[in-house]
């Protein structure tokens, strides 16, 4: 029954009342092949506390869980949950029961009436420009072994082609094209590709990754997945925020939107369909300096 759901995520509505949890669990843990390995360690670590917490059994039909059951579940751990890990376990059941309304055992998400916890919004550091090329300078002067100079370089391919690690990690020989000056990116939570110019910021470092010929056929780019420590250590020497790898890519997203770049076109270079996503999560953090310039136009 399983192999059926993997294979069309249909199953006969005859034998949807036969599907129990730990079915589901399974077919839920191989979905998760699709993420990241960080988003995928976390998740199946919350099938584990799931599997081990959950007092009705494994062997119970999915068609007899109800809202109330998941919301006892939840209930059981509130009090040691901060409201982000709430929400993780929240999400967690929508994704798992959602499976299972799109495989047609059941008819609605037992999970959809559960609300998340509010969370007060902090405040994301991100660099300026800047304070990018301070960092990138100083990891540069730095003396490493092979393996931390190309954490040292990920800090710069990531901030000056807007990539995130997932997509970096992902990166080939065979997606750069140099005649068309564009590369091929993988979305890692589609698995969808789009593609990207190689911006005029980043020509002489991706020149000079394919001089030292690190740009092959067949093999990745970076042999390293994060440039966390390099650029933590950085900040640290150059008196910073901690700015986490994250904030490279919103750091290339801002100063686009203030270089005045069609929001449609940066949000096709992050791999999205609109720009719906861009300018409601990023409309914010453009500067006030841009928009006096702005304004200055309505004339």
């Amino acid at each position: 029954m399983v192999e059926e759901m993997k294979k069309s995520r249909k199953v006969n509505l005859k034998a949807s009342h036969k599907i129990r949890l730990n079915e589901l669990l399974r077919f839920y843990d191989t979905t998760l092949e699709n993420f990241a390995p960080g988003t995928s360690e976390n998740r199946r670590c919350l099938i584990k506390t799931f599997k081990n917490s959950w007092r009705h059994g494994m062997n119970m039909k999915v068609t007899d869980i109800k809202p109330l059951h998941l919301r006892t579940w939840l209930a059981q751990h509130r009090q040691r949950l901060k409201s982000h890990t709430w929400n993780a376990y929240l999400r967690f059941l929508r994704a798992v029961f959602h499976l299972a309304v799109e495989a047609q055992v059941i008819a609605e998400n037992p999970a959809n009436g559960l609300k998340l916890a509010r969370i007060d919004a902090a405040p994301r550091m991100t660099p300026t420009w800047d304070e990018f090329q301070a960092i990138v300078a100083d990891v540069k002067q730095q003396k490493f072994n092979a393996r931390c100079k190309q954490s040292t370089e990920l800090v710069e391919f990531m901030g000056l082609l807007g990539l995130g690690q997932a997509e970096v990690a992902n990166l080939h020989g065979e997606h750069f094209d140099f005649d068309r000056l564009q590369i091929t990116i993988v979305r890692q939570k589609t698995r969808k590709p789009f593609v990207i110019p190689i911006y005029p910021q980043a020509v002489e470092l991706v020149t000079r990754l394919k001089l030292e010929g690190r740009i092959v056929i067949g093999q990745p780019l970076f042999n390293v997945r994060s440039p966390e420590v390099a650029l933590h250590r950085a900040c640290t020497r150059l008196k910073l925020p901690r700015f986490s790898p994250r904030a490279l890519r919103r750091m290339f997203i801002i100063r686009a939107l203030e270089k005045g770049i069609d929001p449609r076109v940066v949000a096709s270079w992050q791999g999205h369909r609109d720009a719906t996503l861009i300018l409601r999560v990023y409309g914010a953090w453009v500067n006030q300096d841009h928009a006096q310039r702005m304004a200055a136009l309505m004339t």
